[in-house]
């Protein structure tokens, strides 16, 4: 949970302690050991299974920003401008990198505070390299709020995103929200979403019968749908999360998956070490076909497949952390 006060990654680490290494850009949340993850006498490559050469990986450059969390939004605001800047010098360091990020307060504090980082941000979104998704205000939770909530969120989200960008979002993307309500596929789509994403509740939590597929609202509206495996953030080689992937996609009905890379929940953005160990897996012997990409076009590729059968779920994406909205005071009461 994320109101604790030692974070769970495997090495003790006290938000004050996250909040000193977060300063410093050396902070970040991890799945496994940091000590583990960021080892440089990792064992010698395994090779690849049999059949691998078959999938494609688009690979997301992605950073999850909780504006405020274990900090202020003042601090918010800064990382909000480091993790883009991160973005952008990465892009002028690789040719086809490409990064996804939403919400449209933060474009609103980069137009406020550094217009002509806003400049750069919109040529690289001209370009198909800067994808924005969610098209929302911000992340939100999409369970407790009314649908005229979620309504607003998404008519003020997709105008400023307009305004700033000249595009809106085509992907809402969730990767955070703890619950996803019944009635969303209809209120995204009336946005000019057809497309999901997001990651809890995980397959612990519910059993679907593929991490693609098509989501059926109360009236009848579907979008399409992919669940995030495993995790939104990975700050090192990326092999690891590719071949974590590959283990449990045998049962599903597409043979490309996306895989997100790169450090978040405090910013930070995709790393130099995933980039090199992406140009690395490239050109590897009995690889699965691997390349930057965006949620735009694994969408549109999925799209293009007329012939694919993809199951159709109709119900409430529910639970992650039961619990957890009676955890304060003022729910509560």
């Amino acid at each position: 949970m994320k109101n604790e006060d030692t974070l769970n990654t495997g090495d003790s680490l006290s938000r004050r302690s996250f909040l000193n290494q977060a300063a410093t850009g050396t902070a970040f949340i991890a799945l496994g050991s940091v000590t583990k993850l960021l080892a440089n006498d990792a064992p010698p490559s395994e090779p690849w299974p049999a059949g691998a050469t078959g999938f494609r990986f688009h690979m997301i450059g992605h950073t999850h920003i909780d504006p405020v969390w274990l900090w202020p939004w003042t601090e918010g605001v800064s990382v909000v401008h480091s993790t883009f800047r991160s973005a952008l010098d990465r892009m002028n360091e690789t040719d086809d990198f490409c990064f996804t990020a939403g919400s449209a307060q933060f474009y609103e504090w980069v137009a406020e505070n550094e217009p002509a980082m806003l400049a750069e941000i919109r040529k690289r979104v001209d370009e198909g390299r800067w994808n924005i998704v969610g098209g929302w205000w911000v992340e939100p939770d999409a369970n407790m709020p009314s649908g005229e909530a979620l309504v607003r969120q998404g008519l003020y989200g997709q105008l400023t995103l307009q305004r700033l960008l000249g595009h809106r979002a085509k992907v809402a993307a969730n990767p955070d929200s703890f619950r996803h309500a019944e009635t969303l596929p209809q209120i995204l789509k009336l946005q000019g979403m057809e497309n999901y994403i997001f990651m809890r509740p995980g397959p612990h939590e519910k059993s679907l019968p593929a991490d693609l597929f098509w989501w059926e609202g109360a009236d009848g509206t579907r979008v399409l749908t992919y669940r995030i495996q495993f995790s939104y953030n990975d700050v090192g080689p990326v092999k690891n999360r590719i071949e974590k992937i590959l283990e449990t996609c045998q049962d599903q009905p597409m043979k490309s998956f996306m895989a997100y890379y790169g450090a978040g929940d405090h910013g930070g953005g995709a790393t130099r070490e995933n980039i090199r160990s992406i140009e690395a897996l490239k050109v590897e012997k009995d690889a699965p076909e691997i390349f930057y990409s965006t949620t735009d076009n694994y969408f549109k590729e999925i799209r293009a497949y007329k012939d694919q059968k993809l199951p159709v779920v109709k119900d409430d994406l529910q639970h992650h952390a039961v619990g957890c909205y009676t955890a304060e005071s003022a729910i509560k009461s």
